[in-house]
């Protein structure tokens, strides 16, 4: 028997997370109310496919958990490139693609989106988002501020991990995660996505080995901390001066 109860819960959690992000948090009641007409929540365990941008463009908040972005060129392999946390908002931007052709579609660069933990998201169709957006275009300021700043925390991650040698890219990609998601427990800050090393390699594009090898190096110098996949910043300092480094 389905309790009645479940679809006004997930209506709230849904309504919560999104009013929780600058895109969303203005929005009337009557928008929001359509919106979450059309949209459900997914729950997803590790290294389950979340998101491609393939087909009709669909927009997905995320409410916990952690999603690893996958860059697919066309003909090419897949190549994990980002994270992206709690509060983020995907795949709206794929809308500007809803008019080409099946043709240009098979030569354009695709993203997808795996699930790095257990992960919540909300799904929208974009095409709804837009239209809401589109008729009430004062909605559209919040948005735009939004995407704009995501877009920049995922530029400056991505500048992070492919410039400089290897040990400033580790240095600097952990202390940007750090940043952007790590929790302070008055010893130091730990991240709370719990990245393994093969996933640090896998979006490094390293080997495990080189991973570890660098690891090492950080903790014994006093700036990391590792226990079982958990990886605690006890000197941001240090972290920072390796990160700023050639």
């Amino acid at each position: 028997m389905i309790d009645a109860r479940e679809p006004l819960e997930d209506a709230a959690l849904m309504e919560r997370a999104l009013r929780l992000t600058h895109g969303f948090a203005r929005w009337p009641a009557s928008a929001m109310s359509r919106l979450l007409a059309n949209a459900h929540l997914d729950r997803r365990t590790r290294g389950e496919m979340v998101s491609i941008e393939l087909g009709a463009p669909e927009t997905f908040a995320i409410v916990s958990g952690y999603l690893v972005v996958g860059h697919i060129p066309p003909g090419g392999s897949r190549t994990p490139v980002a994270l992206l946390g709690p509060g983020y908002i995907a795949g709206f931007t794929r809308a500007i693609d809803q008019e080409e052709s099946e043709e240009k579609e098979a030569d354009r660069v695709v993203y997808d989106f795996c699930a790095l933990n257990d992960v919540t998201v909300v799904r929208m169709p974009t095409l709804l988002v837009q239209k809401i957006l589109d008729e009430d275009p004062t909605l559209w300021k919040g948005m735009a501020k939004m995407l704009m700043k995501q877009h920049r925390i995922v530029l400056d991650s991505l500048l992070s991990q492919g410039v400089g040698s290897f040990p400033r890219r580790l240095a600097a990609t952990i202390e940007r995660l750090a940043v952007l998601y790590g929790s302070n427990d008055g010893q130091g800050i730990s991240l709370r996505l719990r990245l393994t090393q093969e996933d640090l390699a896998a979006l490094l594009q390293v080997t495990r080995q080189t991973v570890n090898k660098a690891l090492g190096v950080l903790v014994a110098g006093g700036a990391l901390s590792l226990s079982q996949n958990t990886i605690t910043v006890l000197d941001l300092g240090a972290l920072r001066r390796l990160a700023d480094s050639q």
